[in-house]
Parts: structure tokens; C-alpha cells; sequence
């Protein structure tokens, strides 16, 4: 499961689509808090930021890899593994992955610039947001198989 879990950590991270995502909110970070001389409204304007684009990708991302890699589960579940540990194992992939991108992305500068409670705590919410979207995701393409519905 550790295997599998690696696997997938390491071939979201190298998708341009991620790094596109950790990039836009690397750079709207630092540009709003730089940019804003009340911390307050600065962080007020990237608590929007994450409750709109953070879900967002996380469920279209996740949608998106989860019927793209559908042969490679399919073939996965030829072999002698057990479907919930598979499923299991791309569910935390996805989710470390994006979560990754997310605290390198939003977190890391919210921290350095804005050290208050309230950007630890928006961080948490950032964390929980793409943990829950990625499961609404996972579940969505398990229970329908069809790519158009």
C-alpha cells in the first residue's frame, strides 16, 4: 500500500497541471499580502482564494485523474490486492499530493507573512477543504463509471 501510495504521490507532483496550481497560489499569495498594508484585508481577500479555487481543483483534478487512470486501476485490480487498499491508496495519493501543493503553494508564504492564528487556521481549512473535495471526487468516479455522465 506504501508502494502504491508513492506511486501516485510522486506522479501527481510531476503533472504540470499541480505544478500550475502551487504556482497560481504561490503567486497570489505573496502578491496579496505584499501588496495589501492591512494584514486583515490581506488575508480577508485570500481566505476567498481558497474557499473558491481550492475546492475547485481539488474536485476537478481528482475527477479528471481518477477516469484518465482507470485501465491502470483496472489492471491494478488484476492483480492480488485488495480493492480497499487500492482505493485506499489512491485516495491518500491524491489527497497528500494536492495537499502538498497547497501548503507549498498558500501555506508556507500565509505563515511567513501573516503568523497569526488566523492564518494557521485558515491553513487547517485550506487542508480540510482538499481532503474532503478529493473524497467527493473519488466517490463520484467510483460510483459512476461513465465519463460524459
Amino acid at each position: 500500500m506504501i508502494k502504491m501510495i508513492r506511486y501516485i504521490i510522486v506522479d501527481i507532483l510531476r503533472n504540470k497541471v499541480v505544478m500550475a496550481y502551487l504556482t497560481l497560489l504561490l503567486l497570489l499569495t505573496l502578491s496579496i499580502l505584499n501588496l495589501e498594508d492591512n494584514p486583515s484585508k490581506g488575508l480577508l481577500s485570500m481566505l476567498n482564494i481558497i474557499l473558491i479555487i481550492v475546492p475547485l481543483v481539488s474536485l476537478i483534478f481528482s475527477t479528471i485523474y481518477m477516469y484518465n487512470s482507470s485501465e491502470f486501476i483496472e489492471l491494478l485490480l488484476s492483480q492480488p490486492v485488495k480493492r480497499r487498499s487500492l482505493l485506499l491508496s489512491i485516495f491518500s495519493g491524491l489527497s497528500i499530493s494536492l495537499v502538498i501543493a497547497f501548503v507549498v503553494g498558500a501555506g508556507i508564504p500565509l505563515l511567513l507573512l501573516e503568523g497569526t492564528s488566523t492564518a494557521y487556521a485558515m491553513l487547517f481549512a485550506g487542508i480540510a477543504l482538499t481532503v474532503c473535495f478529493v473524497a467527493l471526487a473519488v466517490l463520484g468516479s467510483v460510483i459512476t463509471r461513465d465519463k460524459a455522465k
